[in-house]
């Protein structure tokens, strides 16, 4: 049996999956380094946890921020700094990190990428996602990458889409694209899976050796039946019109007039749901059958208590009058 990994490197430690996953990381034993661009100020917005300088464009800091660690996971992800050539700086930030770990004797990466569509297409987004586990697959280190579409959670920009959509339309547009399907998945579920791949031995790996495995939650959805669920739960009935010539590209402009996420990730998000985004089979959960995943309801209902703290007091306001707007769910 292979050594357990005793210290991980967290990469994007402040970003949404990476500040969830801290503390699970924590309780589980491990001895954590978050890596930001800005330690000091990641360690005033998290007291307590141990921070270290990680910029991906610079190859020295890579190394000094991997120095003593056994695992890493990598959670880097650039499209929201605004560069149009982001596709390219995530494939030379990926190779010059899996060179440096290589050179650091860092036993094994798990990487959370994005799912491959079931028709074919592929958005820059999505394309980038897949690009990058590919690279870190392609070293001597054994890597394991988990591949998820919608994650349902404070923070999550593709949550935010649909939490917003659903809570501030009382009627809207249906373009063809929310019919597409999905899985999505909680984020305490995909906190699990995160820490579950550095079992030394899982998936009967032999170092060096690297897997790709999905990581789907427990129901398939549309973008549609979403907004009804996540507007039911607070007893909402959104009036939905049906139009179907409603490209992805328009539909991120009403989407950032109505919600609270940026008009380029909402474009990149979009173009990825033109299509199904549905697991081959329960991938990665097949190691852990005892492992109940939550359902979308559950989830929904945890992460809008969560973001309700967060909103403005005019947002509330705004969210208040337009419910009463909304015919209730069950009358």
């Amino acid at each position: 049996m292979p050594a357990r990994f005793d210290h991980v490197l967290l990469t994007g430690a402040t970003g949404f999956v990476g500040r969830h996953l801290h503390p699970v990381l924590l309780r589980e034993g491990y001895s954590v380094r978050g890596a930001s661009r800005d330690p000091d100020a990641a360690e005033l917005r998290f007291p307590g946890r141990q921070f270290v300088r990680l910029d991906l464009a610079d190859r020295a800091s890579i190394a000094d921020a991997l120095a003593g660690c056994d695992a890493a996971i990598y959670l880097v992800h650039t499209m929201a700094g605004g560069a149009d050539d982001y596709e390219a700086a995530e494939l030379r930030m990926a190779a010059d990190f899996l060179a440096e770990a290589e050179r650091a004797g860092i036993r094994r990466i798990v990487y959370l990428g994005g799912i491959r569509p079931t028709d074919g297409h592929l958005s820059k987004h999505l394309r980038s996602r897949l690009a990058t586990g590919e690279i870190l697959r392609s070293g001597s280190i054994s890597t394991i990458e988990l591949q998820a579409s919608m994650i349902i959670g404070p923070g999550s920009e593709s949550w935010r889409i649909v939490r917003d959509l659903a809570m501030r339309l009382p009627a809207m547009v249906l373009p063809r694209w929310l019919e597409s399907r999905t899985e999505p998945i909680a984020i305490d579920d995909v906190t699990f899976a995160l820490t579950g791949a550095l079992a030394p031995g899982l998936l009967e790996l032999d170092e060096p050796g690297s897997v790709v495995e999905s990581l789907p939650g427990p129901e398939v959805l549309s973008g549609r039946e979403m907004l009804e669920r996540v507007a039911a739960l607070r007893d909402m009935k959104p009036r939905i019109v049906e139009i179907p010539l409603l490209t992805p590209r328009l539909s991120s402009y009403w989407i950032r007039l109505v919600t609270r996420a940026d008009r380029r990730i909402a474009t990149e998000l979009v173009e990825g749901l033109t299509g199904d985004l549905l697991a081959p089979d329960r991938g990665f959960w097949r190691r852990f059958p005892e492992h109940e995943r939550i359902g979308f309801d559950e989830a929904a209902e945890l992460a809008l208590v969560e973001e309700q703290r967060e909103l403005s007091v005019l947002a509330r306001l705004s969210e208040r009058a337009i419910r009463t707007l909304a015919r209730p769910a069950h009358r």
